[in-house]
């Protein structure tokens, strides 16, 4: 299969992968692997239903109720009303119903002005559609004043994220007063935690007038989609073992953009050679036909496979150092993008992803992408990805794999890697000490990069 043809397919399957359903999604369709455990929070900007224990017990529209249109101070006041309650049903005296009376006259109030200061508002927003973790994604707001109450205190706000990302500020910001037909632009930010494949609500305007107890809100939900690819450190050195393999049509196989073959000098003309290589010129100096010389370019081609495998039942120690791979094969993929090197990522989890990038047939927005959505796989990778490999390892220079252990199957599949003669470079992430000891084999590998957290959070520039 032509190499051109190859790209195309891939990257459609990547893209379908992407836009299709999630496995694992649950009642709320929602990804079980963007569910976050521990105490949900009470912030209005994040969905409940992103947080496991209101997920599984179905939860998670009450508490939606209770953090959206319930302030802070409104909380309290809601506990205060309920014990007032209690104590004036089992109170016998008058007095003790008269905070009863006082607290259900201010819901009462409240609950009306719902209807009535509702902002009557039409919202636009931009951003961009990647960023890296750990950074903030700054989003244009543009909110006009329709019809309805001038004046009122509104507040712009993410509508229902999911937990991994933080609204900044998380309460929203607050718009100054607004006169019916009137525009004002600001700004908020959207803090990704981790990297992943989100969808947006939307955002949603909102005022807690008149006593700060409920908020009347208008929610604009405008899906969108948002990639937050993995945080790498730039590598300023990768030492790879290869020798270069003449492909005949390789300049053909790359972009045309910036590629010609190598003029080598003249020679005499001899039969059969193109006459539009003839260098007229030469010809006419030396009397005889001169015919330029030329040799087709070859190229580095290099495989950069992915290791998926998270047992079932694994701890918080193989999950992080999963993540710490997806960052090293993102480091790995800039150093390439960088160079004049062709690059396959491969990477197979419950989805198989091939993408061939490089030489301007793809760019590096495309690597992360990738890398965004890549997820664990319980069940080891290496009998989806060899087939995948195999198909294209005559033109494949080198062979780098990031692993998360290295045992007999890791040490197995790099060795027929090696004999099949491309050059093999290993990259393990772990935490601990490997099934197999990864020094006794660097005789036969070279040397194997043992990358824990503490080396990777200290920055890694040098493979």
């Amino acid at each position: 299969m032509p190499l051109t043809n190859l790209f195309n397919l891939r990257i459609g399957k990547s893209q379908s992968v992407i836009s299709a359903k999630p496995k694992g999604t649950n009642f709320y369709g929602i990804e079980s692997r963007y569910l976050a455990s521990g105490v949900p929070s009470l912030s209005g900007t994040q969905d409940a239903a992103s947080f496991t224990s209101l997920n599984i017990t179905g939860l998670a529209g009450a508490w939606r109720f209770y953090t959206e249109r319930f302030t802070g101070a409104g909380r309290w006041f809601l506990w205060a009303t309920l014990a007032f309650n209690l104590s004036g049903f089992n109170a016998l005296e008058l007095q003790a119903h008269v905070p009863m009376l006082y607290a259900l006259s201010l819901w009462g109030v409240a609950i009306f002005a719902l209807f009535l200061v509702r902002p009557r508002v039409q919202l636009k927003a931009q951003h961009a559609e990647r960023i890296c973790a750990g950074e903030t994604l700054p989003v244009e707001i543009e909110v006009m004043h329709v019809r309805g109450a001038a004046g009122l205190p509104y507040y712009v706000l993410p509508h229902r994220l999911l937990a991994a990302l933080d609204a900044v500020p998380e309460e929203g910001m607050p718009l100054p007063d607004l006169q019916r037909g009137q525009k004002v632009r600001t700004r908020l930010g959207l803090h990704c935690k981790k990297r992943g494949v989100y969808k947006l609500q939307g955002f949603r305007v909102e005022t807690d007038f008149p006593f700060g107890l409920l908020r009347a809100q208008q929610a604009f939900q405008q899906e969108r989609r948002l990639l937050v690819y993995p945080r790498f450190t730039p590598l300023n050195h990768l030492h790879i073992a290869a020798g270069r393999r003449f492909h005949p049509g390789g300049v053909a196989l790359a972009s045309h953009l910036g590629d010609s073959f190598e003029f080598l000098g003249n020679r005499e003309y001899r039969a059969g050679d193109n006459i539009r290589d003839i260098d007229w010129r030469a010809t006419a100096r030396l009397q005889q036909a001169i015919v330029r010389e030329y040799r087709e370019e070859y190229f580095l081609r290099v495989a950069v496979v992915l290791d998926t495998h998270i047992p079932q039942g694994a701890g918080e120690q193989e999950h992080d150092a999963f993540e710490r791979a997806v960052s090293m094969c993102a480091a790995v993929s800039d150093y390439m993008a960088r160079q004049e090197y062709i690059v396959d990522i491969l990477a197979a989890g419950p989805n198989l992803y091939h993408l061939t990038a490089g030489r301007s047939i793809a760019y590096l927005d495309q690597i992360l992408d990738i890398l965004a959505c890549v997820d664990e796989n319980p069940e080891e990778p290496f009998e989806t990805l060899e087939p995948e490999i195999l198909e294209n390892l005559s033109q494949i220079n080198t062979i780098i794999c990031i692993f998360l252990d290295w045992n007999d199957t890791r040490r197995a599949f790099l060795q027929r890697m090696r004999q099949s003669g491309a050059g093999v470079k290993a990259i393990i992430v772990r935490d601990g000490p490997c099934t197999l000891d990864p020094t006794e084999d660097s005789d036969l590998f070279g040397e194997i990069s043992v990358i824990s957290r503490a080396i990777f959070e200290l920055g890694v520039d040098e493979l």
